[in-house]
């Protein structure tokens, strides 16, 4: 009996310092959300928008939605565009996503793909990095599937974006028309 009583006595002593171990849990597991809190990366280019970007996507992620895996993902992906890595935009056979909502985001992801094959990452750089993180934001909420207002969200910073992009897209090819063939 007094054994058990010992036992107990231990383990509420030692419980205050179990939760503790279970609350920093998150900052321990999750390197690339703690690296990401701190950084500061000038908004010049595609690269460094786009770090900018996943940043704010991830602290979000961790901070307002506790989903600390897509958190983590979106921090690594902040890193490496940071770095000055090539980060595409999400694959979505890596998704679980409902046949409903394939034919929207693959065609998008389809207009994405081909504006940065004209350019855009380099004539829209901020607008490219807002798209982008907006697509793997709609990706990664679509496929949560019950924040119907944050999908919505996602999805209207993505089509916005391509606005703007097709905007100087169009502007730039209108541009190369006139320099290339001037009225005579």
């Amino acid at each position: 009996m007094k054994r058990i009583l010992t036992a107990l006595a231990l383990s509420a002593a030692l419980s205050p310092l179990s939760s503790l171990a279970v609350s920093a849990q998150p900052f321990q597991l999750y390197e690339a959300v703690a690296a990401v809190r701190g950084q500061s990366v000038p908004n010049d280019g595609f690269e460094h928008s786009l770090a900018n970007e996943y940043r704010r996507l991830a602290l979000f992620e961790a901070d307002d939605m506790v989903d600390w895996i897509d958190a983590e993902k979106f921090a690594r992906k902040t890193l490496a565009s940071a770095r000055g890595e090539t980060v595409p935009p999400e694959r979505l056979e890596d998704w679980k996503l409902g046949e409903a909502q394939l034919p929207a985001l693959k065609s998008s992801r389809h207009r994405l793909l081909r504006a940065f094959e004209r350019d855009a990452r380099i004539l829209a750089p901020h607008a490219s990095a807002r798209a982008q993180a907006q697509f793997d934001c709609w990706v990664e909420q679509a496929e949560e599937g019950h924040q119907t207002e944050h999908i919505a969200a996602c999805r209207e910073g993505f089509l916005d974006a391509m606005l703007e992009i097709d905007a100087t897209l169009a502007n730039y090819e209108l541009e190369r028309i006139e320099r290339d063939y001037p009225a005579k």
